[in-house]
């Protein structure tokens, strides 16, 4: 019996996102028990905290196949803060993001589910686009992009250098 390809892929990633720990086997202990763990920020890689109304004037919608096309990457949707999180690499950010978006790096922590939870949720959070592989992040030009393009249609001043 051979194991899915699919379950390969997912494991692998499972693992990538556990060593931001210091000990990983926690974040997978979370993830059996709570179906989330709150990974360590900062190191392996950051996130951008995006309003959910910033990313639905963006994107023009919040369904996957939209913010798929504007970030191209890892991001959870948090239902009950209202809140995107897109995975970018560890650097932080050259510029203040206005508003409706924050740089969360060393020192903070994310909630993050289960790789294969990307089911949307009224209540829990969930993987709007799944990381594709270890290591794969959103590319920060295309989070600042999605925020310039969002702030302008909300009418604020977006991300500025």
């Amino acid at each position: 019996m051979s194991i899915a390809p699919e379950a390969v892929r997912r494991e692998a990633v499972a693992a990538w996102l556990a060593g931001s720990l210091n000990r990983p086997r926690n974040a997978h202990q979370e993830w059996t028990a709570y179906g989330v763990a709150l990974l360590a920020l900062g190191r392996r890689f950051s996130a951008v905290r995006l309003a959910e109304e910033l990313v639905r004037a963006a994107a023009r919608s919040t369904d996957t196949a939209a913010v798929n096309n504007a970030l191209h990457g890892p991001v959870i949707h948090d239902p009950r803060g209202q809140w995107f999180y897109a995975l970018v690499p560890s650097a932080p950010p050259v510029q203040d993001l206005g508003p409706y978006a924050a740089h969360l790096g060393l020192g903070c922590y994310l909630g993050v589910p289960r790789v294969s939870d990307n089911r949307p949720d009224r209540l829990a959070s969930y993987w709007v686009i799944p990381p594709s592989a270890p290591g794969a992040l959103c590319d920060p030009d295309r989070v600042i992009g999605l925020i310039e393009a969002g702030s302008a249609a909300l009418g604020e001043g977006g991300a500025s250098g």
